[in-house]
């Protein structure tokens, strides 16, 4: 009972309601996977560049010629991308299990004129009753192949200058 009034549902819509739910999830979790993931780009020259962040450090380096060893001043490029955990939320398995409140009402009124004019009433009515339990677990998976290796060759591409 939702606010006083009774609702009534096919079976059809209370099996496919959840289904399509967990559906919509799914593509509103890819949805905002890619927002986050250009969020941490940059539009440079008509194209999306990842945004990174320099870092400045100090090496000791050994001089070939005379052995002595020399601080210098590195720098290197860090695409954001790389550093941070990428959101990947995936319904991985959906229990829908329920026992279903199901009122199957039929009522028919039935008169029926007999041969000694008298009158017969006849009703019939089905009632069947449960709950909906509905179960859904969702974990992080791995990163899409596609992600995976732009990650990979953004992370090979750092050099220290």
């Amino acid at each position: 009972m939702v606010g006083g009034s009774n609702v009534a549902l096919l079976l059809e819509q209370i099996i496919a309601s959840p289904l399509r739910a967990i559906v919509d999830a799914q593509s509103e979790s890819a949805r905002a996977t890619v927002e986050f993931i250009t969020s941490l780009m940059k539009k440079e020259g008509g194209r999306l560049v990842p945004e990174s962040v320099e870092i400045k450090y100090t090496q000791v380096i050994q001089d070939v010629e005379t052995g002595e060893l020399k601080p210098e001043e590195q720098k290197m490029d860090v695409p954001l991308i790389t550093l941070v955990p990428i959101p990947y939320i995936s319904v991985d398995e959906a229990e829908v299990e329920f026992d279903a409140k199901i009122i199957a009402a039929n009522i028919e009124r039935r008169v029926k004129a007999v041969p000694i004019y008298a009158t017969y009433a006849g009703k019939e009515r089905t009632d069947l009753s449960g709950n909906i339990h509905i179960k859904i677990k969702a974990k992080r998976v791995d990163v899409p192949e596609g992600v995976a290796r732009m990650i990979t060759t953004l992370s090979n591409s750092l050099s220290g200058r």
